[in-house]
């Protein structure tokens, strides 16, 4: 569900939260090179994280949904929830309407990674990387929304300037094959 919202209301309203990734660096304990997939990446600039410190759940939305129903709506932001991790946890994001960057990516590797409960990193470069390093250094600290192929994925902390272009999502095992349907999951848990 998205609604907009007036941001001084939402402004007071929220708190920031945790991210479940990262661009950038990561530590995985097995990778597998991916060729011929393509994505369409969005990134926005996000407001904050929305209450709750990353503990909602999927089963949260409907109540939270509700509360957010009777805020004031605002034509510049937007407020979403991110893909749901595999362990059932989704963040409410707050973001800016007007995209940073818009990108046709390569997929690079996929990594398997069981410190963030069975979630598969994907990695992708930004083609222009010198606008990739443009955004991060101008967003150290801050949080940033990426969407693949029109669908929140992730909002990122900000922890350094990235001059490689490299960046990535994390996305649940059990929806891997809906952006990656030549990935061999087995291979990959292995």
């Amino acid at each position: 569900m998205r609604r907009i919202f007036n941001l001084s209301t939402l402004l007071l309203s929220i708190a920031l939260a945790v991210a479940a990734t990262a661009c950038g660096k990561s530590s995985t304990t097995k990778t597998d090179k991916v060729e011929g997939t393509e994505w369409n990446v969005t990134v926005k600039k996000v407001i904050q994280n929305i209450d709750g410190n990353g503990q909602y759940t999927v089963a949260d939305t409907a109540r939270v949904n509700k509360g957010l129903n009777e805020l004031p709506h605002n034509p510049n932001i937007t407020i979403d929830w991110t893909i749901p991790n595999a362990d059932g946890k989704i963040w409410l994001v707050a973001y800016k309407n007007e995209p940073i960057l818009n990108a046709k990516v390569k997929v690079t590797e996929a990594n398997s990674m069981p410190s963030y409960g069975g979630n598969i990193q994907v990695a992708f470069k930004f083609p222009d990387a010198e606008k990739w390093e443009e955004i991060t250094r101008d967003n150290i600290g801050k949080r940033l929304a990426i969407f693949v192929n029109g669908q929140l994925m992730n909002t990122p902390q900000v922890n350094t300037e990235i001059t490689s272009g490299n960046c990535s999502v994390s996305i649940p095992a059990d929806m891997i094959h809906e952006y990656l349907p030549n990935l061999d999951l087995e291979k990959l848990k292995k």
